[in-house]
């Protein structure tokens, strides 16, 4: 019987991870990702690229729509690495009978978002296949930009010891997805949907300021996890210090999710030397988008490669990657 692809391989956990690699070991020499699981490579000097696809359903949701997504998504891929998103491509994947006004609708947010960040849409392509074929419009996004920073930003400059600091409260754009699909009250809950340079710039000069990571698909827990099984570095967090909006708690009690797995479209993980952590901090804070900005816990040099968090109760909860979907077409 032959193999086929499942849909818990889109899930961000560890089926992703599997996947991605068994596609990029087919390239050998050729592959030139030297950056491993980063969210960007630098292909030459200052240089770096990433690429994005986006099929999120309902395309439209409180807090943003496809198109606000596509542009925040690509480029924070950029910022976390310490890269100025400068220019873009764009490919756009049409079903037949799409609206056209609702393309418009999507290509115009795009676009706004794009001039919020001073990026260039550099080329673009799209496709119109047949009704069937695509579930309305489909995204793909490759983002391009300098690093501001003397070296790059990633996972082989965390250390022991370092400030595990949280931008916002996780699990929101997520949480916002599965509620629109099951029909549940929000309760005034939008997705933190964001473009993420504004916020970080500020913290690029500090030289503790070690690796960041926005906590999309399979969220905060699968970001710590592969910081940890890509350094061997043990990480710590506290539940009591991870404050969720209130719906976020509600809708995950009810559907049965862990918001440490469900995506933030504008929340990043950064680590930093201990001594910067206040300053961090307080960058953060005089921003919109960081108000609620929190230390959540450290990098340590026990229990490597597992991530553990300390509990309300006082206990120990290993943090696992997890293996199948959650929730699929959320980003």
């Amino acid at each position: 019987m032959k193999e086929l692809i499942s849909l818990g391989e889109g899930s961000g956990g560890r089926l992703t991870a599997q996947l991605i690699a068994g596609i990029i070991e087919n390239f050998g020499a050729q592959n030139g990702q030297k950056d491993g699981c980063e969210d960007c490579t630098f292909v030459e000097g200052s240089l770096a690229v990433t690429t994005d696809s986006f099929t999120v359903s309902p395309r439209f949701f409180p807090g943003g729509d496809m198109g606000h997504l596509s542009i925040c998504g690509s480029t924070n891929d950029l910022a976390v690495r310490g890269v100025r998103p400068q220019w873009l491509t764009m490919g756009m994947i049409i079903e037949e009978g799409l609206p056209r006004e609702e393309l418009h609708r999507l290509v115009k947010s795009a676009a706004a978002t794009c001039a919020q960040l001073g990026v260039t849409l550099a080329a673009g392509d799209t496709k119109v296949v047949p009704k069937g074929a695509a579930e309305g419009v489909f995204f793909s996004v490759t983002a391009l930009g300098h690093s501001v920073t003397p070296q790059p930003l990633g996972m082989d400059r965390l250390k022991d010891g370092d400030a595990l600091i949280l931008t916002t409260s996780p699990g929101r754009h997520g949480t916002v997805i599965a509620a629109l699909r099951y029909g549940l009250d929000l309760g005034g809950l939008e997705s933190d949907c964001a473009p993420l340079w504004p916020l970080l710039e500020p913290l690029l000069p500090l030289p503790g300021l070690h690796c960041m990571r926005d906590c999309t698909r399979g969220g905060l827990g699968t970001v710590l996890c592969e910081w940890a099984e890509s350094t061997g570095l043990g990480m710590e967090i506290e539940e009591e210090a991870l404050v969720l909006h209130p719906s976020v708690t509600a809708i995950c009690d009810i559907l049965g999710f862990d918001p440490l797995y469900l995506a933030s479209e504008g929340c990043a993980l950064i680590a930093c030397a201990p001594e910067d952590a206040d300053t961090v901090l307080s960058r953060l804070r005089a921003h919109p988008l960081g108000r609620e900005a929190a230390l959540i816990g450290h990098v340590t040099a026990e229990h490597g490669g597992i991530v553990g968090m300390k509990t309300s109760l006082g206990g120990t909860r290993i943090v696992d990657m997890p293996i199948g979907e959650i929730l699929p077409r959320i980003c």
